[in-house]
This record gives C-alpha cells, structure tokens and sequence, in this order.
C-alpha cells in the first residue's frame, strides 16, 4: 500500500474512534465510555472473525463493514439492555448515585460483553482451517497497513455520514446534558435522540474494525483529552474529537511502524490507554 493510503486510513479510522467515544460518553454520561470498554469493537470483531470463516467476504467488499455493524449493534444492544434492567431494579438511593451506580453498571456490562464475544471469537479460530486462522490472528493485531484504497474511499464515506448525521443532531445532545427530564420538558424525544446517536457511533466504529481490526482507546483518551482541554458544545467537541483521533493514531502507527518488528498500531493505543483508563476509574470510585 503507498504510504498516503496509510496516513488516510489511520486518520480515518482514529476519526471514527474519536468521536464515537466523545457521543458515547456524553449519551451514557461516563467518562469511561468508549467503543472498545463498552464492548462494541468486541461484538464487530467477532462478526468479522465469522465472516472471514464461511468465507463471506468473497462475495463483496461491503461483507466486513456490513458484518461488523451488526456485530457493534449486537453488542450494543445487549450492553443497553443490560443497563436498562438494572436502572428498572434501582429504587433507593440519591439521584447522584443512582447515576453513578447506572455508569457503572454500563461500564461492567461493556466488560462482560467484550469477555463474551472474545470467547466466541477464539472460539471459531479454533473452529477455523490454518490459513484463515493466520489470517484473523493477523487482522486481530490492529492496524491499517492493509487497507486498500477502494475500502479506504468507502470507509471515509460512511464516517463522513456518521460525522454529518452527528452534527445534524448535535444541538439536541447539548441539551440532553441537561438531563433526561430536563430535556424531555424541552421537547427532545430523547429515547429516539439515543437511538440515532447510538447507531451513528455503532456505523462509525463498525467502518474502523472492518478497515483495520479493533482498536482500543482512542475514544477513551481523546474525548477526555477534548473536554479537559477545550470543552464547549456538541459540534466544537465531536470535531476535535475526531481531528486529534485520527491525529493521534496516525501517530500510534508511525512509532509502531518505527519500533523494532513494526509493532501494530493497536497494541501502541493498548500501552497508552490502558493505564489512562486506570486512573479514570479510579477517580471515579472515589467520585
């Protein structure tokens, strides 16, 4: 691949990554919401590992993108759904800690949900002949160094959409901040406003599992990052969050490129991360 294809796809898909953490953590209101905890990478990447096994993608380029969407709303669902049924057992307690508990339970759920859709993949790896195996223990790994640039050309197609359906809506989501109630009396519809933005950020993430496998953190990190250092409303932050996203893993894939025995992109994110996720949580269990 020239190397103009390699700094697009890492931009695009740090893109991608960045402001589907930024929507996330402002719908679910946690700071620890990001598409790889919440288990959402996870459930694509296993669609994709079961696609790669029956051999779909050789019917069409849209197999891995497609498939992954279906994987990330998979997921999404089941972690909603969880949360959704412990809200309904929550009666006692504060109003403040009710919505502590509630980022909790999300967070925990998006845990489990990774744990379980991993299993599944390592299990149809088990399942797999030794090519294909190689070849999903390859992609696994994280990282844009294969992208081709029809895939490229669709992946920033589909982000650029997700970008403009998040701007379209974005003046709603700075109300919702205000809280469910609040922004219902203010007329937001605000279980259709979730919907949408959930689906928009499962369509973004879905277009950078299938371009360059999962990836972790960067909706952790630079959303974070964005609020503490710019703040502001919806639009100014779903925009930085996706230009220092994809800046930042266009740089991950540079030093990863750089390190001895070009190390992939994703585990540089992982080593990066993982210990800023650490810390946030816990700030948060003494919150």
């Amino acid at each position: 691949m020239s190397y103009l294809t390699f700094i697009l796809s890492a931009f695009v898909v740090g893109a991608a990554l960045g402001m589907s953490g930024c929507v996330l953590q402002s719908v679910l209101r946690n700071p620890l919401a990001e598409p790889y905890i919440l288990g959402l990478v996870g459930g694509g990447s296993l669609f994709v590992a079961l696609s790669i096994h029956f051999g779909l993608t050789a019917f069409s380029a849209l197999v891995l993108p497609a498939a992954s969407f279906c994987g990330s709303c998979f997921s999404l669902i089941l972690v909603c759904g969880v949360a959704t049924l412990a809200a309904r057992r929550r009666t006692e307690g504060s109003s403040a800690a009710r919505i502590r508990s509630s980022g909790t339970t999300v967070v925990l759920a998006g845990f489990v949900t990774g744990g379980f859709t991993c299993s599944l993949q390592m299990l149809v790896l088990s399942c797999s002949e030794p090519a294909t195996m190689a070849k999903v223990t390859q992609w696994m790994f994280g990282d844009v160094l294969d992208v081709r640039p029809t895939s490229l050309a669709f992946g920033a197609l589909a982000v650029g959409v997700a970008l403009a359906g998040l701007m379209r809506v974005d003046c709603y989501l700075n109300v919702l901040e205000l809280g469910r109630d609040e922004a219902e009396c203010l007329g937001v519809n605000t279980r259709r406003l979730k919907i949408v933005a959930l689906g928009l950020v499962s369509l973004a993430t879905a277009v950078a599992v299938a371009l360059a496998g999962p990836i972790g953190f960067v909706g952790l990190v630079v959303p974070n990052f964005v609020n503490r250092c710019f703040g502001g409303l919806h639009r100014r932050r779903i925009l930085l969050s996706a230009l220092f996203g994809g800046i930042a893993l266009v740089v991950a894939a540079q030093i990863g490129r750089l390190l001895p025995g070009s190390i992939s992109a994703g585990v540089v994110c992982s080593l990066v991360g993982a210990p800023l996720f650490l810390f946030l949580l816990a700030r948060e269990v003494r919150a």
